[in-house]
């Protein structure tokens, strides 16, 4: 890009846009810090440690359902065999 000496317009122009960006770089580089900081002060012995009690509550639940599912679906099919000629 060739500027001439009496107009700094375009250089001045870049020089925002590439400031703007550096700044908008900047900010969510700080919120991500963030974001870190809060997680990692969560993980403290008061806060929420791991996701190990949550996930065997969900894998029980799953089970139990499962296992509920398959009883159920025997029985309805011994009651509905004989209706229709099974």
């Amino acid at each position: 890009m060739t500027v001439q000496a009496g107009d700094p317009g375009p250089v001045i122009e870049r020089l925002i846009r590439i400031e703007t960006k550096q700044d908008v770089a900047l900010q969510q580089s700080a919120d991500h810090e963030g974001r870190i900081r809060a997680l990692e002060q969560d993980n403290t012995p008061g806060g929420h440690q791991d996701h190990e009690g949550r996930i065997r509550r969900l894998e029980r639940a799953v089970w139990i359902s499962a296992g509920l599912a398959a009883a159920g679906g025997g029985v309805v099919g011994q009651l509905v065999a004989p209706l229709i000629g099974g």
